[in-house]
């Protein structure tokens, strides 16, 4: 019996990989604890709800009504997925990552809802209003927002860049025919495509500050999957995605590879956001270009 072939019958993680997810989850810790890169102690506490709940392009309203839309809409999709297929779907880290951005839509519209009612409530003290301390709502709100707008990067790039490349290269015609159906259907393209666009669109919308140390979520976030997987191969003796299999001589590289992955989307999340910073800047500048040539004109 080859080593590959007894860590399959025993059902067996090497100690290897398991170091390398240990050693994620360590760094995820600390980077929650110690806050690398923030200009305050207080990191995401320190944000205000006005900001949470704001938009950089439109009224506090419309951000609501496109959080709502969006909550409704993945939970449909989610629905027709669950009422197809039952709760085998619940072992994917796709769908962990599509149920997370569902709970952001959630707690995003119900803290726009709140904070439009309090400062509906208080327009004789705007001032007070608008800086009002971030609440544990809020702080959900803001760290679910860093998590989904990297994972969503992850997923869907992981799936169509290396999964989909992987499961097409089945030397059985019929497996090869099945993950086609699998992932060529409507609910796939909701989580491996409209995912992004949800998320793009609430980037551009909203006024969430960025926080780097939030990665150390991110990173738990993926370590948890990474340990169900675990506990799920112990009991099936199946690993859910091909790139996760521990018994392959290149699996603690390859566990490094995803770790690293992380840091690189989360780059890609800056980039994204410097995006928009310069597209608002650019518009906001045009503005007053364009209102001191109206005034000149007057």
């Amino acid at each position: 019996m080859t080593y590959v072939e007894h860590l399959m019958f025993h059902r067996v993680v090497p100690a290897s990989v398991l170091a390398v997810v240990a050693a994620g989850f360590a760094q995820s810790i600390w980077m929650i604890l110690y806050k690398p890169w923030s200009k305050t102690r207080n990191g995401a506490w320190a944000a205000k709800a006005a900001e949470i709940s704001g938009s950089a392009i439109g009224s506090s309203q419309m951000l609501l009504i496109y959080r709502l839309l969006a909550f409704l809409w993945c939970n449909a999709v989610a629905v027709i997925q669950f009422a197809d297929k039952g709760f085998f779907v619940l072992k994917y880290y796709t769908v962990w990552n599509y149920y997370l951005m569902i709970i952001f839509f959630a707690l995003a519209t119900l803290h726009s809802f709140l904070d439009i009612q309090r400062q509906q409530a208080a327009t004789s003290k705007t001032s007070k209003a608008a800086n009002k301390p971030v609440t544990g709502l809020g702080y959900f709100v803001v760290t679910l927002f860093h998590i989904n707008l990297t994972t969503v990067f992850i997923v869907d790039v992981l799936t169509w860049g290396l999964l989909w490349p992987m499961l097409k290269a089945n030397p059985d015609p019929t497996r090869v025919e099945f993950f086609t159906n699998q992932l060529f259907n409507f609910t796939s393209y909701n989580q491996h495509g409209f995912n992004f666009v949800l998320m793009v669109g609430e980037t551009f919308l909203n006024r969430i500050p960025f926080y780097p140390y939030l990665l150390g979520y991110v990173g738990m976030w993926t370590s948890f999957y990474g340990i169900w997987a675990f506990i799920n191969f112990s009991s099936s003796g199946k690993w859910m995605y091909p790139f996760l299999d521990a018994s392959q001589p290149w699996a603690p590289f390859a566990y490094l590879g995803l770790f690293a992955v992380h840091w690189v989307f989360f780059g890609f999340v800056i980039l994204l956001l410097q995006i928009k910073y310069w597209i608002l800047q650019y518009f906001q500048t045009s503005r007053q270009q364009l209102e001191v040539q109206m005034a000149k004109v007057k």
